[in-house]
């Protein structure tokens, strides 16, 4: 992944995360929203670019990371809404919580420690 691509793509993780993190994705639908949208294009740039030498296994683990990443999107997509009860969205975010942390530590070790 080029540099630019990279630090979008942090950037963009870190700004959802911080949202699902401090409960604020109602607030800031439009950002959360732009930024799940932003995320997903550059995932897909990352995909095209990288899928020649992929190591031993890459496929399976994409492929897990990036259901995970559209559940965290629906997630997203469910809590800007804001019509449903307060326990439900508590359930969505702790969900969308773990499946985000599982996607990063997926992306983290197939872009940093995966030969």
């Amino acid at each position: 992944m080029t540099d630019i691509v990279l630090y979008l793509h942090l950037a963009l993780g870190l700004f959802v995360l911080a949202a699902l993190v401090l409960n604020r994705v109602r607030q800031w639908k439009a950002p959360v929203l732009a930024a799940a949208l932003l995320l997903v294009l550059s995932g897909a740039y990352n995909f095209m670019t990288h899928m020649a030498g992929a190591p031993k296994g890459w496929h399976a683990f994409i492929g897990i990371k990036l259901l995970l990443a559209l559940h965290v999107i629906a997630m997203l997509f469910l809590m800007s809404r804001g019509t449903a009860p307060p326990e439900k969205v508590a359930r969505w975010r702790k969900g969308a919580l773990v499946s985000c942390t599982l996607v990063v530590a997926i992306g983290l070790y197939f872009s940093n420690f995966a030969s």
